[in-house]
């Protein structure tokens, strides 16, 4: 067992020693502990949890033991002498994979035709893959060209505008008689997880280490690269801060060059530099 007990008796009860703590959490970071009841997935065994997961697996079991002293259930809690680690996921957090133009046009090639627009709308405006199948008609504005994130995932809505290839993507979907999602296909599965050939397609299409959330990524890449401000960028992905948009900052070269060229035009007090004498 991941988390062993030793058997001290006091009042009945089987105390967890802290040094059985700490190798629960090597475990945790190791990706073993799936729970009692559910079958081992070697491959999922083998991955290994970031620190900031391990990190919210002790926190829950600190506020469980918690709330069992206030209840009287247990006299101590193990955990409170546990330090959290330091939480540095910024190989991970900061991961930036967008399609080139290459790319985009040989994932058109092999993905089916009914597969075109949920892919052409989250290039063009964004979302999330749950945002869009949880999309409604009742959701877009035509007239405003603007829809609307009903249930975004910071808990509140969210306006999209929508550009003009958006605009005729969405316009094309037939819409079905009593029926409120714009993206609905007969596969009831479509509305709430990917198909299972998209990896397949990938592999098609030759594209690799890319996941549906890239296209995500590629919205907010192309943005900066053609020079829209960061600030406008998080507006339109959501973004609670703009610490989670920085990550797409080294994609604007060109416009921070200019950021720092603006300095040539103005007044200069420093004296200026000749090159020094040879003197030999």
């Amino acid at each position: 067992m991941w988390l062993e007990e030793r058997p001290i008796r006091a009042k009945g009860c089987q105390l967890i020693i802290k040094d059985d703590i700490e190798n629960a959490r090597l475990e945790l970071a190791r990706g073993r502990f799936l729970g009692f009841r559910h079958k081992v997935d070697k491959e999922k065994a083998e991955k290994h949890r970031s620190t900031a997961t391990v990190n919210r697996y002790l926190a829950t079991f600190k506020s469980a033991f918690l709330l069992a002293i206030e209840n009287e259930k247990v006299t101590k809690n193990p955990f409170r002498k546990v330090k959290l680690q330091k939480e540095n996921n910024t190989r991970t957090s900061t991961r930036v994979r967008f399609l080139t133009e290459d790319e985009e046009a040989r994932l058109f090639k092999v993905i089916p035709s009914q597969w075109h627009a949920p892919v052409l709308v989250a290039l063009h405006t964004g979302m999330r893959f749950g945002e869009q199948m949880r999309l409604r008609w009742e959701d877009i504005d035509f007239k405003q060209e603007l829809l609307t994130v009903m249930e975004s995932k910071s808990g509140s809505a969210r306006h999209v505008p929508l550009n003009q290839i958006a605009v005729s993507t969405l316009r094309a979907i037939p819409r079905r008689l009593n029926c409120p999602w714009v993206f609905y296909n007969d596969e009831a599965s479509m509305r709430q997880q990917l198909p299972r050939q998209w990896e397949g397609w990938l592999a098609e299409a030759k594209i690799e280490n890319f996941h549906w959330h890239d296209l995500r990524h590629t919205f907010a890449s192309r943005l900066v690269m053609a020079g829209v401000d960061l600030y406008a960028v998080k507006e339109l992905l959501g973004h609670h801060s703009i610490e989670m948009t920085q990550r797409y900052a080294h994609l604007a070269p060109s416009h921070l060059k200019q950021a720092v060229e603006a300095l040539v035009s103005q007044k200069q007090v420093t004296p200026e530099l000749t090159p020094a004498e040879n003197t030999a």
